[in-house]
């Protein structure tokens, strides 16, 4: 099926799972802001979420359940993952947006605010995406959501991980699995910001890579293509790039970390 035909839609909703890294390095300033990664990366998740669920009000203030959506926190309790939803979400996974605006934590200058950030322990990223990959799969078996947009998770770490396995061969090992799963319109989607503490420029969905960063490299062997429509919005925001680009950013600010949130969520 070709997906420049599908509606995402309440009777057709698109899985969206955040993986978001809470190890002690993320306490790191971000570029030249004053406060913490883990900081930025929280309010990037914020305004991601209200920007997706403003996009499924159509004619009233009732938000469509046109996404379904999980963050998942990994490196706040040493080795293990865990929902990062709090408050009345505490405990769940995989959420309607509808939900997700019934249930803030708290309110910033009139914005809702769901995610805290957090800086603790170690790096469990083969852990997060085994979480991810349980998650997605559980979805797409489920009811019609073979017939819908493949899940979408866009991995945001600073580091690397402390359960990758001899040459990260258990993390490729499991986000392969990951993009191994699919829906009648493609393999599931898997995107990774990478912000890192050592200098050099931004770089900006590349279609190559010529780095000696070894974890550089890794994380853009793992990310996935942007596809059609992806490109488009990419290019929408002054974005020049082509098919072929990968779903990476290193070193990208806060505007581009808000910024590649929003096209790896299908308008």
């Amino acid at each position: 099926m070709d997906i420049r035909n599908l509606t995402i839609s309440s009777t057709n909703p698109c899985l969206l799972v955040y993986l978001i890294d809470q190890s002690g390095s993320m306490d790191g300033k971000f570029g030249n802001a004053s406060h913490a990664k883990a900081i930025e990366v929280a309010n990037a998740i914020n305004e991601t979420i209200y920007e997706v669920g403003l996009r499924c009000i159509e004619g009233s203030e009732q938000v469509k359940n046109r996404f379904e959506i999980a963050v998942i926190g990994y490196g706040k309790d040493e080795d293990h993952v865990q929902s990062a939803w709090e408050g009345q979400l505490k405990n769940k996974w995989v959420v309607s947006i509808n939900n997700i605006f019934d249930f803030p934590l708290s309110q910033d200058n009139g914005k809702p605010i769901w995610i805290r950030p957090y800086h603790v322990s170690n790096t469990p990223m083969t852990k997060a995406f085994l979480n991810a990959r349980k998650l997605c799969d559980d979805w797409i078996n489920w009811g019609n959501h073979r017939d819908c947009h493949p899940p979408i998770v866009i991995n945001i770490t600073d580091g690397e991980a402390t359960d990758g396995g001899r040459n990260f061969s258990d993390l490729i090992g499991e986000v392969n699995r990951l993009k191994a799963l699919r829906t009648n319109y493609g393999n599931v989607n898997v995107f990774n910001i990478h912000i890192s503490d050592k200098g050099g420029d931004r770089i900006l969905f590349p279609s190559s890579i010529f780095s000696n960063d070894s974890n550089q490299n890794l994380l853009f062997d793992l990310s996935s293509n942007l596809d059609e429509n992806m490109v488009r919005i990419a290019n929408q925001k002054n974005y020049n790039i082509n098919l072929g680009a990968k779903g990476y950013v290193f070193n990208g600010n806060a505007y581009d970390l808000i910024n590649f949130l929003n096209i790896g969520t299908p308008q």
